[in-house]
């Protein structure tokens, strides 16, 4: 998907709206195919400098698993709020920006990076799962558990968007 933002290069330091959507290819995570409702882009795009392109808005799709307890379906709303810079001569292994050419910035890229940094560690088909009988038999015979206290987080990447948080030393 191509975003078209032509309307920067006349009018640069204006934000124009836009809405997309995106589809998503089923993606393999850890050994699992995760996939991912048509992913909804609104927000604003602007100029900022030369050849420079603020993207702002929300992301929002549903992602699709199994559940890592018995192993049905499960969905998770994905819903996240976004600021991407995108340059032309951006080198998207080196730096945080993305790359676009023309007068159109691809949004497939930005969108299944956006859409996997909040997924969540692991797909649940509703609160409270018992698991399979599998699950249940073993959970019998070993009572207690290294997760008894629960897991710290639900994000896989949560201890690197805190590192962005974070501010630089003096």
């Amino acid at each position: 998907m191509e975003l078209d933002v032509s309307k920067a290069f006349v009018t640069p330091a204006k934000a124009f709206p836009f809405e997309a959507t995106v589809t998503l290819p089923p993606q393999r995570v850890v050994g699992e195919t995760i996939t991912f409702d048509p992913v909804e882009l609104s927000g604003t795009y602007c100029m900022y400098e030369d050849n420079v392109i603020r993207l702002e808005g929300t992301l929002t799709t549903v992602a699709h698993g199994e559940c890592a307890l018995c192993m049905q379906p499960a969905q998770e709303p994905v819903s996240v709020s976004f600021a991407e810079t995108f340059r032309r001569d951006a080198d998207e292994l080196e730096s945080d920006s993305f790359r676009y050419e023309g007068k159109t910035l691809p949004l497939d890229h930005m969108t299944l990076t956006l859409a996997m940094l909040e997924l969540p560690m692991r797909f649940e088909c509703k609160e409270g799962c018992e698991g399979s009988a599998e699950l249940q038999a073993w959970k019998k015979n070993n009572p207690v558990s290294s997760n008894d206290e629960g897991a710290p987080t639900q994000h896989p990447f949560e201890a690197l968007r805190s590192l962005l948080n974070e501010e630089p030393e003096q």
